[in-house]
């Protein structure tokens, strides 16, 4: 009977107690998906079901602040492109005049063409997600309006075919490759070359963006990568932090966004994200509008 009743007391009350102060470990280390669960109909099963509410409000408290800062982000970023944009916009009517005025109508046709479907794009923000083949498009009308600005300028896009459609935060390739092209082959008179590949392997996606500009060096590739990890500071740029931020909040922990060396000689910006499941597929196409 004590052997019997020993058990019993472990079962029923000591087992449960040491259920519930792990799960509240795992809350105070930061994990608010643990939720418990019990097939006996007590009062540790009540308090179980409180607890899961507990957590679960707790998650969705976390979430929405933490959806709201990325959204205040996001409208500090949309003002500082505001400001850049129009001066983009002026170099290149400036050299349509340029073009007009050399009888060149070809660069003016090609310009103007690229211009206004660039400008399409990145003003039409009713969706927060796109096709990586739309993503793509943009880069080819952004690349095309800066080879012709800037004649040194050689660019290869290589992405596999079944990566098109994979949907994606909207312009979360552009910035990585106006870094390429103001950081990379700006600074550089021998520079010249950008070029953006993907591949698709072990259930993620990963594209690189690599250029032969002078690129950083190892100290500073590693403080640049640390600070994609920390929170966002105010002397902090927010581009580069805002777009891992939305990568990771769209794709999940294990999707990042990182600096290495490039293979040709320069910098390179790595995207990994985590191919969705069906489930997580039909949450992004909402977000798409479909």
């Amino acid at each position: 009977m004590g052997v019997s009743s020993s058990i019993l007391l472990y079962r029923n009350v000591q087992y449960p107690i040491k259920k519930l102060v792990s799960g509240l470990q795992r809350v105070q280390q930061g994990d608010y998906s643990v939720r418990l669960h019990s097939n006996e109909q007590n009062e540790f099963s009540f308090l179980f079901r409180r607890f899961n509410d507990m957590s679960h409000q707790i998650q969705d408290l976390i979430e929405n602040v933490f959806n709201e800062k990325i959204r205040a982000r996001e409208a500090t970023l949309k003002q500082l492109q505001a400001q850049i944009n129009p001066h983009f916009l002026y170099n290149c009517l400036g050299y349509i005049i340029n073009m007009a005025q050399m009888k060149d109508e070809d660069a003016v046709v090609s310009m103007a063409y690229n211009l206004s479907a660039y400008y399409r794009y990145t003003t039409r923000m009713e969706r927060e997600t796109a096709s990586l083949e739309e993503e793509i498009k943009l880069l080819v009308n952004y690349l095309d309006i800066q080879k012709l600005r800037n004649g040194r300028i050689d660019y290869h896009i290589d992405i596999p075919e079944d990566m098109l459609s994979q949907s994606v935060p909207r312009l979360m390739l552009q910035p990585m490759v106006e870094n390429s092209v103001i950081h990379g082959v700006a600074k550089s008179y021998s520079s010249g070359e950008i070029k953006i590949s993907g591949e698709k392997s072990n259930g993620f996606c990963r594209i690189y963006i690599d250029d032969d500009g002078p690129g950083l060096n190892p100290d500073q590739l590693e403080a640049l990568n640390r600070k994609m990890q920390e929170p966002l500071q105010e002397e902090m740029g927010c581009g580069l932090w805002n777009t891992n931020q939305r990568i990771i909040h769209l794709f999940g922990n294990h999707s990042s966004l990182t600096f290495k060396p490039s293979p040709l000689g320069g910098f390179r910006t790595e995207i990994i994200w985590e191919i969705p499941t069906e489930d997580d597929s039909y949450k992004l196409k909402e977000h798409q509008g479909d």
